[in-house]
């Protein structure tokens, strides 16, 4: 038994796995200052700032506020940006104020819509759609009577960069183009590497980090989740104006340093060297004092004027030939894990079957409780009223293995799934607790091989029923009851096959879990 589910622990992982990063990004300096030869540009604060609230139509039925800032008193036309949301922002009210301000009083007009909520949940995600929808704002801004409509570009963070990506490869009158903290590879890719190093960071068992492939390469249609499989990098490969790429390097989520070499490529191929790269000693959000994106947290204090610096050098005529800053430079990064380019399934390729066989494993056994504490009352009830005893029952030596198989199958697979949970939301939060994952890791193992060994007594038990021969003279019904081989009765049999059902699902959910494998 423990060699099977050894095999069925092997068959269920994937035949890849989430590998150390090794081509790491060489920064040319420590200093993020940008600047070009020849081109004098306004720095922040030059320009008191004010706002204006206006209403964007997306469509007939649909409509969204945005906020426009811009510089008082600037001469002529202005660049402009747009700012796209990542996840989990959407109110124009509550993002990118600081940022926006920021290059308002640099002398740069910017405007930050709403999210477009109606279409976009947890599930679903039609990110074509989304640039269609920021393509209207971008007109809108184009349109505004202190822009340049030539000078008018993108500033895109996390899951708004592979929006960005497709408004650029469509659209030929984007000037520029900020990406901060791009995920580049799918959802599906960028999730395996970040769920490995949050898990590693955390001090998980190295044996729980193995299963994050089992997770990421599975279908996850079951739930509808139909977006994680979107991939940016072939529309990077029509990214021909000037790129700014932004990275903190305590971002743990993005691959900061796979993302770099991806978009070089991607536009070197294109014909196009003018990228600029920065990192920053911050998260996710280029924001400083913590490696979660938390409210209130400030900004690093040499990014905004580094992207005002830029775009005011690049809507002024900066080439790739006219930085006299290095095009990487900032804090050293170091990406642990490498984001994987392909994430074929294990046996297990469907969520909707994990969660059947799970569901099912802990229904049976919940099932063989409920017809036994049946069968129990049933017959309390007939002895209460001096009735005959039934002749159902189990055989000698079953009753108490089945008992304790059923209730350790199902508190071991009860505890794990309380365990993974548990340590999925420490590593997600930075939570460092090793001492506690490894010795919670090992009291499982040690349940899912108890788990065996009882299984393995039950079998036992059933194979001496099997095999002993009952009296030839029998009188009475209550020695024939004393007599039975391995049961009697169909609630008997019903607790019976339950019970051995269940365990049976419950030691192969262990077995995926990696419990068996060593």
């Amino acid at each position: 038994m423990f060699l099977i589910l050894m095999l069925l622990g092997s068959l269920m992982t994937p035949q890849w796995s989430v590998a150390p990063y090794t081509d790491h990004v060489s920064v040319q300096s420590s200093n993020t200052a940008i600047a070009a030869k020849g081109i004098s540009v306004p720095h922040e604060g030059s320009y008191r700032t004010k706002e204006s609230r206006i209403t964007i139509k997306l469509n007939d039925s649909v409509s969204i506020n945005a906020i426009v800032r811009e510089p008082i008193g600037a001469s002529g036309k202005r660049p402009a940006c747009l700012f796209l949301h990542g996840a989990g922002t959407g109110d124009s009210s509550e993002v990118y104020g600081d940022v926006a301000s920021a290059m308002s009083s640099a002398g740069i007009v910017t405007l930050v819509p709403d999210k477009r909520l109606d279409n976009y949940s947890m599930l679903h995600r039609d990110y074509p759609q989304m640039a269609k929808d920021y393509g209207t704002s971008f007109d809108v801004l184009k349109q505004w009577p202190s822009v340049d409509a030539g000078k008018v570009g993108l500033y895109a963070e996390s899951e708004g960069t592979w929006i960005s990506s497709l408004i650029t490869a469509e659209r030929k009158d984007v000037a520029y183009s900020i990406l901060t903290s791009a995920p580049v590879v799918s959802g599906r890719q960028q999730m395996s590497m970040a769920a490995s190093a949050y898990f590693a960071d955390s001090g998980a068992p190295e044996s729980l980090i193995r299963d994050v492939p089992k997770l990421t390469s599975m279908d996850f249609s079951a739930i509808g989740l139909d977006y994680a499989n979107f991939d940016s990098t072939p529309y990077l490969r029509k990214l021909t104006q000037p790129v700014l790429v932004n990275y903190g390097v305590e971002d743990l989520s993005m691959p900061i340093e796979q993302g770099t070499q991806t978009i070089l490529k991607q536009a070197s191929s294109a014909g196009n060297d003018n990228v600029t790269v920065r990192y920053y000693q911050a998260n996710h959000q280029m924001r400083t004092g913590s490696h979660l994106s938390e409210p209130g947290l400030p900004l690093d204090t040499s990014y905004t004027r580094n992207l005002e610096d830029w775009i005011n050098s690049v809507t002024s005529g900066a080439t790739a030939d006219s930085w006299t800053t290095p095009q990487i430079a900032g804090a050293r990064p170091s990406q642990r894990y490498a984001a994987p380019l392909t994430t074929p399934p294990g046996l297990v390729a469907s969520l909707g079957v994990l969660i059947a066989l799970m569901v099912s494993a802990l229904g049976f056994c919940l099932l063989s409780g409920i017809l036994a504490l049946g069968i129990g009352v049933g017959s309390a009830a007939r002895s209460a009223a001096n009735r005959q005893r039934s002749l159902g029952g189990f055989g000698r030596g079953i009753k108490a293995p089945l008992t304790v198989t059923v209730l350790l199958a199902s508190l071991s697979l009860t505890a794990a799934l309380l365990y993974v949970g548990n340590t999925a939301i420490k590593a997600l939060s930075l939570q460092r607790d090793a001492s506690l994952f490894l010795h919670g890791w090992i009291m499982l193992r040690i349940a899912a091989i108890a788990l065996v060994l009882v299984f393995g007594w039950l079998c036992s038990g059933i194979w001496s029923a099997l095999r002993r021969h009952d009296d030839e003279r029998v009188p009475s019904a209550t020695e024939r009851h004393q007599t039975i081989r391995v049961l009697h009765g169909a609630g008997h049999i019903g607790v019976m096959l339950c019970g051995i059902l269940g365990s049976l699902l419950v030691m192969v959910s262990l077995a995926f879990w990696g419990l068996y494998t060593f």
